[in-house]
């Protein structure tokens, strides 16, 4: 297991609202089964507390588990669509995950990810997102 910080680059837009962002969150990296697993806290206030494990499944395919206040199991592979539940302390959705482009790099313990993806809800585009993680060893 390798302590890591990861660099968040987000950018959604919904209609014509278009929002950007930049966090920072320490976590930790580990290897398992030629998985690798980037585990953190939510950087975020507004979600409260809740722990994220992103796993590389492939350069293409990422598990992304989050736990919480707000709990989701994101399957994001790159050119299909993925059903969740995502559950909230208001009550739960069901969304479609349409991942445009998913690219894993992380050779060793430093890396980056990049995620583009539509979220959708009863068949309407609910959020277009792009997300770059960099992560560095520490």
């Amino acid at each position: 297991m390798r302590n890591v910080e990861i660099e968040f680059v987000s950018e959604q837009q919904y209609h014509d609202d278009r929002e950007s962002s930049k966090l920072k969150a320490k976590g930790f990296m580990e290897e398992i089964d030629g998985v690798k697993a980037i585990t953190y806290t939510e950087p975020d206030a507004e979600l409260g507390k809740s722990e994220t494990v992103i796993e590389v499944v492939n350069n293409n395919f990422i598990k992304m588990t989050r736990k919480g206040l707000y709990q989701a199991v994101f399957l994001i592979e790159e050119g299909k669509t993925h059903t969740c539940i995502y559950k909230t302390p208001f009550g739960e959705m069901n969304m479609d995950i349409v991942a445009k482009r998913v690219n894993a790099f992380i050779p060793d313990c430093s890396g980056k990810i990049l995620l583009c993806y539509n979220l959708e809800s009863n068949g309407e585009i609910i959020g277009e997102n792009n997300l770059l993680l960099k992560i560095n060893e520490i």
